[in-house]
């Protein structure tokens, strides 16, 4: 049951209540509402880390960028090595802790630790405590367990089986997931092993860049009739997402360089007009296949990368010449929040999607909402993507920050009278289901508060 059934909420403008209760009460309200994971990296339980050290268990996923960004890069791959004890990492990850522990990130551990293991501070007291009481993933009910009280009833996962597996139906995806077909594999070609990796996919020999286009479509059908739910492309961690309007002869050209001789392998830049023409086809088919496309803009993992190739903004002429193709941009394009916006303003066939950004920078996150109510037509955001593996665990805990998250911005709006408090409840249903369940077409009952 709903914790918000049965509230009376005051109508209309509310000015005399206190922006930090209306986020405590929509909070509350919204506490056990179902969610889309609207992104994640996970392959079900068999694939989840196995704990054997506490440290190691309290690191995973985003923390480590944080961590190396404090100074802790020399001695990852000791924090990561469960065969050292804790007592001998203790004094390397205590020093780097201090200096990070009031990151998004760092919260994300926070809530692990409290919410799983009773702990309320990171201590070596506390890691010796927990250490015979880590989690076991690889049991499922455990793992199933954690996401059925997260209250995540579906997950867009973005995995790289083995395609001819998965087609032929040896490979089983996780119950609770649907599958996204992994877009960079087929565009990215740089040596004729990449053209006959795609080609075996189906059990064809490709010997010109006509037939490599229908060996690609004839797979994209199948992943569709397979359950794929659209495509993911992450390209912009290797490319600019400035992808241009090249022509086939430029295209054909690359392409036969790399049939000609096996031995022949394209670098960066030689290679983009032939991956930025597989785009813009792949583009075409997403559009007769009718499935949505989710790109990766914004910020990246890790440390060390160029951000200004990956704002959304460069996708401008695709989003404009593609008008039937669904586009679901990612990680609230952080930190550029005015670009998306306007993108998302001015194109209907774009969508915000928050994965991610709620633990990279949840101020942002907060501001980026509060300005769509604004700007943009709510139903076209997507407020929750875990953006983890199979520590699921981690996911639950970025769901809370994103719980609060969501919170904070419908409080404002309420606040200031923009929305009454019916309303907001409403619209936090539909960021954190309807609108994913719509847009993605997963084929649930829309849920009503």
């Amino acid at each position: 049951m709903n914790r918000h059934i049965g509230r009376k909420f005051p109508d209309g403008p509310v000015s005399w209540v206190s922006e930090t209760e209306l986020r405590q009460q929509i909070r509350e309200a919204i506490a056990d509402f179902p969610v889309i994971d609207c992104h994640d990296h996970t392959m079900g339980p068999e694939h989840a880390p196995e704990y054997k050290e506490p440290i190691f268990a309290l690191i995973q996923g985003y923390v480590q960028s944080d961590l190396m960004s404090a100074g802790g890069e020399p001695v990852m791959q000791i924090l990561n090595d469960q065969d050292v004890p804790t007592e001998e990492k203790w004094p390397h990850f205590e020093k780097i802790w201090r200096r990070m522990r009031h990151t998004a990130y760092a919260r994300v551990t926070r809530i692990v630790l409290r919410r799983f293991y009773g702990e309320e501070e990171l201590t070596l007291a506390s890691l010796k405590r927990i250490r015979g009481r880590l989690l076991n993933l690889r049991d499922e009910k455990v793992y199933r367990g954690i996401l059925d009280e997260a209250g995540i009833r579906c997950r867009l996962v973005n995995i790289w089986p083995d395609l001819k597996d998965f087609l032929e139906g040896r490979y089983k995806v996780y119950p609770l997931d649907r599958m996204l077909i992994p877009l960079p594999g087929f565009h990215s070609i740089k040596t004729y092993q990449d053209i006959e990796r795609v080609g075996a996919i189906v059990g064809e020999t490709v010997t010109d860049l006509e037939e490599y286009l229908q060996v690609c479509s004839e797979i994209f059908r199948r992943m569709k009739d397979r359950g794929c739910v659209g495509f993911k492309d992450q390209s912009a961690y290797g490319r600019t997402l400035n992808y241009q309007k090249a022509t086939r002869h430029q295209a054909e050209a690359l392409f036969n360089e790399i049939l000609e001789d096996p031995r022949n392998s394209l670098g960066w830049p030689q290679m983009k007009p032939l991956e930025d023409f597989l785009f813009y086809r792949f583009m075409e088919m997403a559009r007769e296949l009718e499935l949505p496309v989710q790109i990766h803009t914004g910020h990246m993992a890790g440390i060390r990368n160029d951000i200004a190739k990956t704002n959304a903004v460069l996708m401008r002429p695709v989003l404009e010449l593609y008008r039937d193709v669904r586009f679901d941009l990612f990680h609230g394009n952080w930190p550029y929040l005015g670009e998306l916006l306007y993108l998302a303003k001015n194109y209907p066939n774009v969508a915000i999607d928050c994965c991610w950004v709620n633990i990279i920078d949840p101020f942002y996150t907060e501001q980026l909402l509060t300005n769509s109510l604004f700007t943009v037509p709510h139903s076209k955001i997507h407020a929750f993507g875990a953006d983890y593996g199979d520590s699921v665990e981690y996911a639950a805990a970025h769901l809370e920050v994103a719980r609060d998250v969501v919170s904070g911005a419908l409080a404002r709006a309420v606040q200031r009278g923009w929305l009454k408090m019916e309303e907001a409840v409403e619209v936090a249903a539909d960021w954190l289901f309807n609108n994913p369940n719509e847009f993605f077409q997963l084929g649930f009952s829309s849920f009503h508060p």
